[in-house]
């Protein structure tokens, strides 16, 4: 066995980095649209209650956007959303496209997140098409009042 081992270590070298599923991206935090830096942390509204004559009574806050540099290439994008105190939540995930086309990647309601164990949602961009925006929609009626926070970077 003492013989084979240098063979042994080399080829698992060699496969190493041949395989580029092992070396690590690079990723970069996306900025808020209308915000500063790109983190969000947001208390779950009620919902919007429309008026008549175009007008809303109330106004609510679950969508957010983050804006994908024009000047580079991702491979993949990846939201994190975490809550100190947990809770149910109602959450979609959208790539936006120029040509006014979304690509959705998630939509479940009913999500729990527990304390200390965010949620990680990955997309990846259509093979010709680069998006300019990431939408996170985060809503959850059960749990108005309840805080999340919410992140998104873009991986090459």
């Amino acid at each position: 066995m003492s013989d084979l081992r240098p063979l042994l270590i080399t080829t698992v070298l060699i496969s190493f980095s041949l395989n580029p599923t092992v070396q690590a991206d690079t990723c970069i935090p996306l900025n808020l649209v209308g915000g500063q830096g790109s983190s969000v942390t947001k208390t779950v509204s009620q919902p919007t209650i429309p008026a008549p004559f175009g007008f809303n009574i109330t106004r609510n806050n679950w969508n957010t956007d983050w804006a994908v540099p024009g000047d580079r290439r991702f491979n993949r994008f990846v939201a994190t959303v975490s809550s100190d105190n947990g809770g149910t939540f109602d959450i979609r995930m959208y790539l936006k496209y120029s040509d006014q086309t979304a690509g959705e990647f998630f939509n479940q309601e009913g999500v729990k997140i527990v304390p200390n164990k965010p949620l990680v949602i990955t997309a990846q961009p259509r093979p010709d098409d680069e998006p300019y925006q990431v939408n996170l929609f985060v809503n959850g009626i059960a749990n108005i009042g309840n805080t999340y926070t919410a992140n998104v970077v873009g991986c090459q």
